[in-house]
């Protein structure tokens, strides 16, 4: 829960609040917003969760990280407009993030690869590749490969909150106007 739950009841505090939540989910193992639920546009509507692995407030940016084969690397290429979808139970908040993201690889996320520990590195690489059929599990050799380590950067296009407070209350927030904000129906 907030330390101040009146934050949630005024679109700056609501706007602050939600970059706050994100920043903390990418340094803390435990906070709700590690995880989010990333849907594409790919075979009629794809989710699927996803690691938060940065977040940049003044930049209205997000980054996730992806084995280059994976299919929602080939549906963001071919569509890049996507939505990461957070939950934070504490604060009774829905976050919804709408953002248009590159996928990125090569010598450009170096500095990323090297800072990614030897045992997680796993993810990325691996034969056969994801989404593959397997006789049984045993069948996926999980050696990393350097050069299918992509990194997924969002541009945040809105921002839509919904909280579960006395009164409900929901807020968007898009870039096209600066994210001043206004509040919808809930």
């Amino acid at each position: 829960m907030t330390d101040d739950m009146t934050d949630l009841a005024t679109l700056p505090g609501t706007h602050a609040h939600v970059w706050e939540a994100l920043a903390r989910g990418v340094t803390a193992r435990d906070a709700p917003c590690r995880f989010a639920v990333l849907a594409t546009v790919g075979d009629g509507g794809a989710a699927r969760m996803v690691v938060l692995r940065d977040c940049d407030a003044t930049a209205a940016t997000v980054e996730v990280h992806s084995d280059l084969m994976a299919d929602k690397v080939a549906e963001l290429r071919a569509e890049p407009r996507a939505t990461l979808l957070f939950w934070l139970p504490g604060d009774q908040l829905q976050i919804r993030l709408r953002a248009r993201f590159d996928v990125v690889s090569g010598a450009t996320v170096e500095a990323r690869w090297q800072g990614i520990p030897n045992g997680p590195r796993r993810a990325y690489g691996g034969m056969p590749p994801p989404g593959c059929a397997l006789a049984t599990p045993s069948d996926h050799d999980d050696t990393p490969q350097r050069d299918r380590f992509a990194v997924l950067i969002g541009a945040v296009q809105q921002i839509e909150t919904l909280h579960l407070g006395t009164p409900h209350r929901r807020a968007v927030f898009r870039r096209a106007d600066g994210f001043a904000g206004g509040w919808i129906a809930p």
